[in-house]
């Protein structure tokens, strides 16, 4: 009777851990946010990378946003190697998988006509269902278009006609996807851009790249950094767009935001 009830109540224990390490599993975003929110005062390390020394992405996760959302890297000059270029087996993209916080990483592309989608004249493109990491509909004014939020492709739709991919959408602000403020620059401003180039003709082909810059476990992205090359190169560029929107206060950790700087 004695070994019965030892039994039962070591089954019972091992109940209870596992419910218990599945409650962490299920939560472990908000718990690792909460952590971050508490260190928020100290320095605290990329738990995704470590590393001895400072790359290219972790400078710009780190650039202070001083009034201009989009900023040039390495000169303008993007960093593809000559493999990359290669344009004998066509077009094609490939998104990367979403890490562990289910957040979407680098989609690289070499774009061509033949990827692009069919015109949409006389057919609705499909709504996005997708819900982001961090994504808040979040209205910043009264008109049915003023949000502050918008579920932003890495590799453009009208590249590759890819909508509801979880892969290839993030948590963008307005001012980083589509900024309407005169003479600004935005994502937009870059893939028209490269659409314009493809659209010349079937013999061009532009090398992509798109990285959202996280920090830390944060589920929106700090901004995104873009990268594109022709094959005769007469279109380049190495940019850095900023995920901010002006009057407002963004909380990467969680997408929350307030107005107010």
């Amino acid at each position: 009777m004695k070994n019965y009830k030892r039994g039962r109540f070591a089954r019972r224990i091992l109940l209870v851990i596992v419910i218990l390490i599945g409650l962490v599993y299920l939560n472990r975003v908000s718990i690792l946010q909460k952590f971050v929110s508490i260190g928020s005062q100290s320095q605290i390390i990329n738990i995704d990378k470590q590393s001895s020394s400072q790359t290219q992405n972790d400078e710009l996760v780190n650039l202070k946003y001083t009034g201009q959302t989009v900023v040039e890297v390495n000169h303008n000059q993007p960093t593809f190697t000559q493999d990359d270029l290669q344009i004998k087996e066509g077009g094609w993209q490939k998104l990367s998988s979403l890490d562990w916080l289910g957040r979407p990483q680098v989609a690289n592309a070499l774009l061509n006509q033949k990827l692009m989608p069919p015109s949409q004249k006389y057919k609705a493109r499909e709504r996005l269902t997708i819900k982001a990491p961090g994504y808040h509909a979040i209205k910043t004014g009264t008109n049915n278009t003023d949000w502050l939020y918008n579920r932003s492709h890495l590799i453009g739709y009208q590249f590759t006609g890819l909508n509801n991919e979880a892969k290839n959408l993030i948590t963008g602000t307005r001012q980083l996807n589509a900024d309407s403020r005169v003479n600004a620059k935005s994502m937009v401003t870059y893939e028209t851009e490269v659409a314009n180039y493809l659209h010349q003709s079937a013999n061009n082909y532009v090398r992509y790249q798109v990285t959202p810059i996280y920090k830390n476990v944060e589920l929106v992205p700090r901004g995104v950094h873009m990268m594109a090359q022709s094959n005769d190169n007469t279109l380049k560029f190495n940019i850095y767009v900023s995920n901010v929107q002006d009057g407002w206060t963004i909380s990467h950790i969680n997408g929350n935001a307030e107005r107010g700087e």
